[in-house]
């Protein structure tokens, strides 16, 4: 948690900027790296996530 980029409490105020939540909501911060500027898929590109024990997402960059 010590290398997120913003606090929770900042991530909260955007989180509920333009939105309620009557019976709350979750916030997920994914992993909480940040590549550099000078980073950017392209199309072609296919970003993975996978999980030990529950599967991989994929989805392509079109």
């Amino acid at each position: 948690m010590a290398q997120i980029k913003r606090p929770f409490e900042e991530l909260a105020i955007y989180l509920y900027r333009d939105q309620t939540f009557p019976f709350g909501t979750f916030l997920l911060t994914g992993t909480g790296i940040v590549p550099p500027d000078s980073f950017t898929l392209e199309k072609g590109d296919t970003v993975r996530i996978r999980i030990d024990g529950i599967g991989e997402l994929m989805n392509p960059v079109g």
